[in-house]
């Protein structure tokens, strides 16, 4: 838990935060459902969720560098918090190019395999529990939460270079085409930046 004793702007600026974890998620939630669904509406709400995870962070950043100019106190816990905002700026980038690699496939058609969409699926539920272990770790800094993202982020990337391989064979059997073998490449990479965006923001607060 944070100090009891932190001053009410530095309360406020760490609940702010754990509500950016929350609009990450809802962008996950939006994006999966428009990537199953095919429906472009899903991902124009996640662009504006996104619209607004970039706006506060500006805000909270512009409001703790202030801080940080001027405090005697609390200045590590400041910084921490200034990266954190700054792993989720990274992270929400990261969402904005899925975004953009699912409404691309909704808006020109483009068909993945039954394989490929189950892999695209596990990931981005995979993503979501991260997102939601990371926001409970901010907030009660467990250690236990702490290594369960670090060992989540691990084996997805064991899951991610077993699809990968897999994927190159759909790809050399004419299984999967180039336009969508682009596209499900990019996602693929974005998740994993977003969730490795997400295991830094964690090792921050700790």
């Amino acid at each position: 838990m944070y100090a009891t004793n932190m001053n009410s702007d530095l309360k406020g600026v760490v609940e702010r935060i754990s509500g950016m974890y929350f609009r990450i998620e809802s962008i996950l939630s939006l994006c999966m459902d428009g990537f199953m669904k095919h429906k472009v509406a899903m991902i124009d709400k996640a662009n504006a969720v996104s619209l607004a995870i970039h706006d506060e962070e500006n805000e909270l950043i512009g409001l703790l560098s202030d801080k940080a100019a001027k405090a005697t106190e609390d200045k590590y816990l400041i910084k921490t918090l200034m990266a954190v905002v700054a792993h989720i700026e990274m992270a929400t980038n990261g969402l904005d190019g899925i975004l953009r690699c699912v409404k691309e496939k909704v808006n020109e058609g483009v068909l993945f395999s039954d394989k490929g969409v189950h892999e695209i699926s596990h990931l981005f539920k995979e993503t979501l529990e991260i997102t939601k272990t990371a926001g409970d770790a901010f907030l009660t800094r467990n250690e236990v939460l702490k290594k369960h993202i670090t060992d989540k982020y691990i084996s997805l990337g064991q899951t991610v270079d077993a699809y990968s391989e897999e994927h190159e064979d759909r790809l050399i059997k004419g299984i999967c085409q180039p336009r969508s073998s682009s596209l499900y490449l990019n996602i693929v990479d974005s998740l994993m930046k977003v969730v490795g965006h997400l295991q830094q923001a964690t090792d921050k607060i700790f």
